[in-house]
């Protein structure tokens, strides 16, 4: 009975969130890598993200849109300065931006930075063989903003 209520807690602990902080292991954000696709008619967005390898796990975006430019983003997910698991935006045609990992947990990261303008708040979940991303944050004077994108698994990650 004992061993039963121990097996049951240590379970419940795996599932639950996790802070992220200094000394959080690349390899616990490996869920991320792969080929996420996401096709809407003629409208296309991709998300690619390698495995981590030397610390690091680098990515793109791009989304391709009738009439539009493409848009991309590189993203390198890497210890800052502190130390702290950073999602480090570098979006076409705008400043880079970090966001230090604040939340993780099994398909979960939640990466945040309140003093950036928009976004402030980065979440990924992995549910099954799909992938969300979440942006939020302060949107001037029209208050809080968010966004979602939703790809599926389109390959392995190189």
């Amino acid at each position: 009975m004992v061993r039963r209520f121990v097996a049951a807690l240590a379970l419940l602990a795996l599932s639950l969130p996790v802070q992220g902080g200094a000394g959080a292991d690349i390899e616990t954000l490996s869920w991320l890598s792969g080929q996420w696709l996401r096709v809407d008619g003629d409208k296309r967005w991709e998300e690619h993200y390698m495995r981590p390898a030397g610390g690091v796990i680098v990515g793109m975006s791009r989304s391709v849109r009738p009439g539009r430019p493409p848009s991309v983003e590189f993203i390198r997910i890497a210890p800052g300065a502190d130390g702290r698991l950073t999602y480090h935006a570098h979006p076409l045609g705008q400043a880079p931006a970090g966001f230090p990992l604040v939340e993780q947990g099994p398909g979960l990261a939640v990466f945040a930075n309140p003093a950036h303008d928009f976004p402030q708040r980065i979440t990924y979940r992995l549910m099954g063989d799909e992938l969300t991303a979440t942006i939020e944050g302060p949107d001037g004077d029209a208050g809080m903003r968010r966004a979602s994108w939703t790809w599926r698994r389109a390959g392995p990650a190189p």
